[in-house]
């Protein structure tokens, strides 16, 4: 089925890729309906008593060990969960494997500020306040007025709490919020997600062009130069994004290594089979040897592509 992906597409793959990693890559491709993903709201119930309840629903699950109260629903869909009551009162939340990985960089605790630049449907910033038991306030940024609305729903409904929404252009934020006023950022940006691909629905991949691999990258840098000087001194910046492009990913670590050398990178590792370290050139470009400190996942069977950066302002 991969023939039906653009050419650039596929030469790119085999450019980045093992043979074996390209073989583990086809199966994201080819499968139809993929594992569904959860985790525990821990602002509105406990573990034990969801995992009570799904039992006696004879639904089977496996716990992920790298990700706090995240679980696979095994041989069965999303669907079987609708009639539970943990599902309809939003204790549990579907959200993938690789979507939750950039949140546990942050080394978020209690008693932090922190900006949120991802997108719609904003399961991170839910995460987020999971993770710092709802204290303190996080501020969530969407310019489209329906994304921020759908923000605003889930996060009401999920009883998270301190949440500060704003409706603004990601590349004016320096304009808007104070200088160094942020404990944490995660600036999990637009970019050209892959992940969406289904090669079963042409619409799925007639998107992609190195055109917009191109644009994206211009993009990110203009976000990233309004971000950055909104976070604090000895304090942490993640940077995500859901693309094999090294473009959007290696390239972007090289821009900011190269131009903030006030942010340190950090290295940071994942017990996870398939992630994968980082790419040291693409064409005709060589990156800086600190970029090796960044981290890729594949896609697969179960999660789709992700790529993660985390730096610190000295």
């Amino acid at each position: 089925m991969t023939e039906k992906l653009p050419k650039e597409f596929y030469e790119r793959l085999e450019k980045i890729y093992s043979k074996k990693d390209i073989e583990i890559i086809k199966t994201w491709f080819e499968t139809e309906k993929r594992k569904t993903v959860f985790r525990v709201n821990k602002l509105k119930w406990n573990t034990l008593s969801i995992l009570s309840e799904i039992e006696i629903a004879w639904l089977k699950i496996t716990k992920i060990d790298f990700l706090p109260d995240a679980f696979i629903l095994e041989n069965w869909i999303e669907r079987d969960l609708w009639n539970l009551n943990c599902y309809k009162n939003w204790e549990i939340y579907i959200q993938g494997i690789s979507s939750q990985i950039p949140v546990l960089f942050l080394d978020l605790e209690k008693n932090l500020k922190v900006l949120d630049i991802t997108r719609a449907p904003w399961s991170k910033t839910s995460q987020m306040r999971d993770l710092m038991e709802n204290t303190w306030e996080i501020t969530a940024n969407e310019l489209n007025a329906i994304r921020l609305s759908k923000l605003k729903a889930n996060i009401e409904k999920l009883w998270v709490t301190n949440v500060k929404t704003i409706k603004s252009d990601a590349k004016l934020l320096w304009e808007k919020l104070e200088k160094e006023s942020f404990d944490r950022i995660l600036a999990d940006l637009p970019c050209s997600a892959e992940w969406r691909i289904n090669l079963s629905n042409e619409k799925t991949y007639s998107f992609w062009s190195e055109k917009n691999i191109k644009s994206n990258y211009y993009l990110q840098r203009e976000i990233l130069k309004s971000c950055i000087p909104l976070l604090k001194k000895d304090w942490i910046l993640v940077y995500s994004t859901c693309t094999i492009a090294p473009e959007e990913n290696e390239a972007i670590v090289h821009f900011i290594l190269s131009n903030f050398p006030e942010l340190q990178i950090e290295e940071i590792n994942l017990d996870y089979e398939f992630s994968r370290i980082w790419i040291k050139s693409f064409w005709k470009q060589v990156y800086r040897k600190d970029v090796e400190k960044t981290l890729r996942c594949l896609p697969n069977k179960m999660s789709e592509w992700f790529y993660i950066a985390k730096f610190r302002k000295i």
